[in-house]
């Protein structure tokens, strides 16, 4: 008698809705400036459009677009736009590049558009002392004792002024079969469809500073985009520690050889990038297929282009890979099957 009465009730909660016409007055597009720069190689720039909620959004740039670049105050010139990519509205100007120090300004315009401009002050280089790793095992939720790696920079913390750092790490796996190379990462998809088993989490106690949100709190091991200051080691020698699973070794075999490298970057990032990070940490959360955006508080998205949208920002920096030695265990390769791993 309960299931009889509980079905009718489900029917009437469920026709309790109704459609409600949201009117939202359009709002013209600005401008969006992304440069990410480095000392390392030329000025670069991506110019691309904000999008209206109601429309549908593509990965299409700006072209026809122009971008005057300063350093110091002093115009550098004009970029060209990059036309050898997949992607538009990229440019660059070559063979200019900032050094430490240096205050860049990007002043952006295009037809249809309102001009916009950014600046940032680019960082310092990171000093970095050492590199090790300790491998353990240790168990998971879902696959049981695994494999793991401990990774421990050290580094020294330039004093006299707030530093910000951020640290990456990417597994990179070469499928060599004869002349056919196939290259994955675990930080981008290739042509192939291949999916590389990584997990990286921030461990040390200097990526959980800025953490507000108790949602966020208990998962910033895994969502912090390995950003932190340097409040607790200011101008001292620090130890930064990260471990990731499952770790694998290279392999040769009589057909098929497999090389495992695992690429470390430690990048010393601008103000402007760590507020920037900060923020897109706090946008979207997931826990395996489990979206908890909806816990998260409204934020703005940070901006330090004047007029328009995106972010100017410089960084440096240090990269390590290291390669893992041939082990007796014959991995799947992408030759045994290109559509499933």
């Amino acid at each position: 008698m309960r299931n009889i009465l509980f079905i009718p009730l489900l029917v009437l909660l469920a026709s309790c809705t109704r459609d409600v016409p949201l009117d939202l007055p359009r709002v013209p597009p600005r401008l969006v400036l992304n440069a990410p720069v480095t000392s390392d190689a030329d000025v670069t720039a991506f110019l691309s459009k904000s999008w209206f909620i109601l429309d549908t959004v593509t990965n299409d740039g700006v072209t026809g677009g122009t971008i005057q670049v300063y350093i110091n105050d002093r115009l550098k010139g004009t970029m060209q736009p990059v036309t050898d990519t997949k992607f538009a509205g990229q440019y660059v100007l070559p063979g200019c590049r900032a050094g430490v120090g240096d205050r860049l300004r990007l002043v952006a315009s295009a037809p249809g558009f309102d001009p916009v401009e950014g600046e940032t002050v680019m960082p310092g280089r990171p000093e970095v002392l050492s590199v090790d790793t300790v491998r353990y095992i240790a168990p998971e939720h879902y696959w049981g004792m695994m494999p793991h790696l401990r990774l421990y920079i050290r580094f020294r913390d330039e004093a006299g002024k707030r530093n910000y750092y951020r640290l990456i790490v990417e597994k990179q796996t070469e499928y060599i079969k004869g002349d056919s190379v196939i290259v994955s990462s675990s930080m981008y998809q290739t042509d192939m469809y291949i999916v590389e088993q990584f997990n990286l989490k921030y461990e040390d106690p200097v990526f959980r500073l800025t953490t507000t949100n108790p949602t966020i709190e208990q998962l910033d091991g895994y969502t912090c985009r390995g950003t932190f200051p340097d409040d607790t080691f200011d101008g001292e020698e620090y130890t930064v520690r990260s471990s990731f699973y499952p770790v694998y070794d290279s392999y040769k075999g009589d057909s098929v050889t497999t090389i495992v490298h695992y690429d470390v970057r430690l990048m010393t990032v601008s103000s402007d990038y760590y507020q920037y990070l900060t923020v897109v940490r706090n946008l979207s959360i997931s826990l395996g297929d489990a979206y908890l955006d909806g816990l998260v508080e409204p934020t703005a998205t940070y901006t330090n282009v004047k007029d328009g949208f995106g972010i100017v920002a410089g960084c440096q920096l240090y990269h390590h890979r290291f390669t893992m030695p041939f082990g007796d265990t014959e991995p799947w390769t992408p030759f045994d099957n290109p559509f499933w791993p």
